[in-house]
């Protein structure tokens, strides 16, 4: 049997950042995990703002904006 490797993409990482941003907006989190989950997407987002070159960077607009709007 042979194990496939698994990979993780900046498009991967994109669209955690996003999945995080929408179930903030709705509510899915309490308040005290309000920290813990920002500072997870503050990292996912700053991973792959280090990461995708200058001219990729359309493709993390959303979650830029959401970082910028909290």
């Amino acid at each position: 049997m042979s194990e496939e490797q698994t990979q993780i993409a900046i498009s991967d990482l994109v669209l955690a950042a996003n999945i995080i941003d929408l179930a903030t907006q709705r509510g899915a989190f309490k308040a005290a995990e309000a920290t813990q989950v920002g500072d997870c997407f503050q990292k996912l987002v700053a991973f792959v703002k280090a990461n995708t070159p200058a001219e990729n960077q359309e493709g993390s607009a959303n979650a830029e904006e959401s970082e910028n709007n909290e």
